[in-house]
């Protein structure tokens, strides 16, 4: 059920990436007369109506490169007024690449569509951005878009439904060269208190069951090996992904920093889910040695079988992170590229194309083969139930084996339900990121995800048992060596 709601979650945003819905809406059209604009005619397909007036605007950006314009031609803006007036000022802005600065010659108003007018910005605020041509403090790009250097160090591209850029005209008649973008500004400090209070309370409880099963002789099996790496990943997630919250939200992050734990998270994130897929693949693998013993894949020693599992799920993650870094960092590739991650001109960690093609392709991948396992498992727990009904009592050692894996499979599913919420959430929030009383229910299943963990592989009457029988030997370990080290002396 888990992976079929996924699968459908990651169609959704497949459609969404394979045709922008985005593409022509209001604030991308223009307003048709005669459905022609500027000289240029519109067909059937380019033309749409408008949410408000019902009447028909032209898709611009189909037409060709567009770029939005403040006010008319020959019109300039006027900052302390806020208006457009009408002004003998020339509009000529300069236009560049992001990766190579000013294109000489480039004559914008010939190259591009300009749609006229301020944009609405929802839920967002309107800021003047400074446009020098210095760069890289802002700069309008060949492709229309406005890239543009953000306070925080950050560096963010808009679109042209997101700026408007004119001649701006101050109160002592002097004109220069400005900007308007739809910017949301510093986030609401609680909120990220909120999330980061959250991760840092679930690291706690993942961090404190690790602990557990490393003090534990009798846990320190293949299978409790696999968990402490899968936890440890997801321990060293939640703890960047919290640090970049907090540095977020007290001004201190910096491109640098963002790339480092982006890197650090991605690569922390892809190896938790390696780490579901090989628990998965163990238990299925267990089972089917049980049935089979002949069919043996992998080499029986637990620690040689570990260093196996180790190369996979540190291995593949580590390789999609030196791919994204490459890519990210890459000078052959074109700057509309779709491939490219774009980390730096997007804020902090993946956004829109990007998370969907390094970060939910692989993952749903995952879960998809994490659910065959699971069937096939269960088939072959009922095949051998069947089978050894006649049985039982002449292999009681077997069969508690087998009873102990059955559990340690029941676990899994759980711990992979757990999770497979958490990854729902993540879809839906990169679907609808409005509603606020839903994402501070998905902050609260973050501290409820450590504390879940804890609860499913701590809190159980056989673990305490464990733990009480540990702290004996410790204690009485402590006294030993008191007396030893009286008697020698």
């Amino acid at each position: 059920m888990i992976t079929f709601i996924t699968v459908i979650a990651f169609c959704v945003i497949l459609s969404g990436v394979v045709s922008d819905p985005q593409l022509c809406v209001d604030q991308k059209s223009v307003e048709l007369v005669n459905r022609t604009y500027n000289g240029i005619t519109f067909g059937d397909d380019e033309v749409i109506l408008s949410n408000t007036t019902g009447e028909e605007r032209g898709c611009v950006c189909l037409k060709g490169t567009c770029a939005r314009k403040c006010c008319p031609f020959g019109w300039v803006y006027n900052e302390p007024i806020t208006e457009c007036v009408p002004s003998s000022y020339a509009f000529d802005p300069p236009v560049g690449k992001q990766k190579s600065g000013i294109i000489e010659g480039f004559n914008a108003t010939k190259e591009f569509i300009f749609m006229i007018g301020r944009m609405k910005c929802t839920g967002e605020n309107e800021v003047r951005m400074a446009a020098t041509p210095e760069f890289p403090e802002m700069l309008l790009l060949n492709d229309g878009k406005l890239y543009v250097e953000i306070p925080n160090k950050m560096l963010i591209i808009y679109e042209p439904d997101k700026y408007c850029i004119d001649t701006f005209l101050e109160d002592d008649g002097t004109a220069h060269l400005d900007a308007l973008i739809c910017y949301k500004g510093k986030p609401d400090p609680k909120n990220h208190e909120i999330k980061s209070s959250c991760m840092l309370i679930s690291c706690f409880f993942i961090l404190l069951t690790v602990a557990v099963y490393a003090w534990i002789p009798e846990l320190r099996n293949l299978p409790g090996m696999v968990l402490m790496a899968y936890l440890l990943s997801f321990f060293v997630g939640f703890l960047f992904l919290a640090t970049m919250q907090i540095l977020i939200m007290t001004d201190d992050i910096t491109q640098n920093i963002c790339l480092v734990c982006t890197f650090i998270v991605y690569f922390s994130l892809l190896s938790a889910f390696f780490w579901m897929n090989v628990m998965c693949y163990d238990i299925w693998w267990t089972f089917s040695r049980t049935c089979c013993k002949n069919s043996q894949v992998l080499p029986e020693k637990p620690h040689k079988r570990f260093t196996y599992y180790a190369l996979y799920a540190f291995g593949v993650p580590t390789a999609l992170t030196a791919l994204l870094a490459t890519l990210e960092f890459s000078k052959s590739l074109p700057v509309k590229h779709p491939l490219l991650p774009m980390i730096r001109l997007q804020g902090c960690f993946l956004y829109g194309n990007s998370k969907f093609i390094y970060l939910y392709v692989p993952i749903v991948i995952l879960c998809v083969a994490n659910t065959t396992f699971f069937v096939l498992t269960a088939f072959k727990i009922a095949k051998m139930k069947r089978e050894t009904q006649m049985l039982q009592g002449r292999e009681s050692g077997t069969h508690d084996q087998q009873r102990k894996d059955t559990q340690r499979f029941t676990v899994y599913i759980k711990l992979f339900v757990l999770m497979g919420i958490n990854w729902i959430l993540e879809v839906i929030s990169s679907i609808y990121p409005e509603p606020d009383a839903f994402w501070q229910f998905f902050d609260a299943y973050n501290v409820l995800i450590g504390l879940f963990i804890f609860i499913m592989f701590v809190c159980k009457k056989k673990t305490w048992k464990m733990i009480k029988k540990r702290f004996a030997q410790v204690k009485d370990d402590r006294l030993h060596t008191t007396h030893t080290t009286n008697g020698e002396f």
